[in-house]
């Protein structure tokens, strides 16, 4: 009898342990397709709950059975390669944002289980999860904080308002490929014939008062895509784990051609051997026949001059490139 009881004792732990681990992920409010919405409601359970799983077991992921791109397999298992983490809610109720090529959620809880030594980033996250016109995962990313996305949305006026929200999703996207040490990714959003400039901050000698001065100066040094993603690679290969943040966002359209948008943010840098902070200007160029947009400019400048923030008048913005007219179709 002692040892039957042991028996239903170790099985009704392990059903409470497997219920704990399954999430039931429902549509609020966003989709009057009832079959899509169960499809949707279907796959985001089916991840959020292997997630759990996986994390549980401390193994790689297992995604399959369910709706989800192989870009976005590839993404995530890179991502559970340097983190893991957990969904601790079991009922998840989300409303659903639509976007340009399909639908998005956010603001999905989770708790970060790092698997790397010296993670001293925050343990409760958000995550962001996309998904296609025909309800299947296409991305599930680090979601930026709350404050940066407001930000973002809110420059912009009713008419570009859908194109913000893009933005948005690719900036996010951008930032998630350095955590996930994605090069095929930051190969595909680059232009072949990108630019990529990086500042430093030098002290240079100021002859031009009564006593010689020196003072600080910024220099610039410019790589192609293929010299910048070389040293990338070799970055990536050198440390542990990656984390990139942005902040102070700040979006700008071109009046010269309206599918070109300049994106400046505030980056922390922080890797297990290197940290940073500085201003990435992202010039954008998005297509109108519905192909991912392309990064045509990447800049990265110190944050600080000789000590002192770096003057507005200093940080790279799109006035300082020339924009190519729009093609008339």
């Amino acid at each position: 009898m002692k040892k039957l009881v042991f028996t239903l004792t170790l099985f009704l732990a392990a059903l409470t342990g497997r219920a704990q681990e399954n999430v039931t992920f429902r549509i609020t409010d966003g989709i009057a397709n009832d079959g899509l919405k169960t499809r949707i409601e279907r796959n985001v359970s089916s991840l959020l709950s292997e997630i759990n799983r996986a994390c549980s077991a401390k193994r790689d992921l297992q995604l399959i059975g369910f709706g989800i791109t192989e870009n976005a397999s590839h993404s995530l298992s890179l991502l559970w390669n340097n983190l893991h983490f957990s969904c601790e809610d079991q009922q998840i109720y989300e409303r659903c944002y639509t976007t340009v090529n399909g639908y998005q959620f956010r603001n999905i809880p989770i708790h970060i289980e790092p698997v790397i030594e010296g993670y001293d980033g925050e343990l409760e996250r958000e995550l962001t999860i996309s998904i296609s016109k025909e309800g299947d995962i296409t991305g599930a990313r680090m979601a930026m904080a709350s404050h940066v996305y407001t930000n973002i949305i809110k420059q912009g006026d009713a008419v570009d308002m859908a194109r913000r929200e893009e933005i948005l999703k690719f900036v996010e996207d951008f930032r998630s490929h350095y955590d996930e040490k994605d090069i095929q990714a930051l190969n595909q959003v680059f232009s072949d014939e990108a630019l990529i400039i990086t500042g430093s901050v030098i002290m240079k000698r100021d002859y031009s008062g009564d006593q010689p001065q020196m003072r600080p100066e910024i220099v610039y040094r410019t790589q192609n895509k293929q010299e910048y993603l070389s040293r990338l690679a070799k970055t990536f290969r050198n440390n542990k784990y990656i984390k990139v943040t942005f902040d102070d966002p700040e979006v700008v359209r071109s009046k010269k051609n309206p599918n070109f948008f300049g994106v400046t943010l505030h980056q922390h840098w922080k890797s297990d051997n290197y940290e940073d902070d500085g201003y990435v200007f992202l010039l954008w160029e998005f297509h109108e026949n519905g192909e991912p947009p392309i990064i045509h400019v990447r800049t990265w400048q110190p944050d600080r001059m000789g000590g002192a923030p770096t003057p507005k008048d200093k940080i790279i913005n799109i006035l300082d490139f020339e924009i190519p007219a729009k093609k008339r179709s």
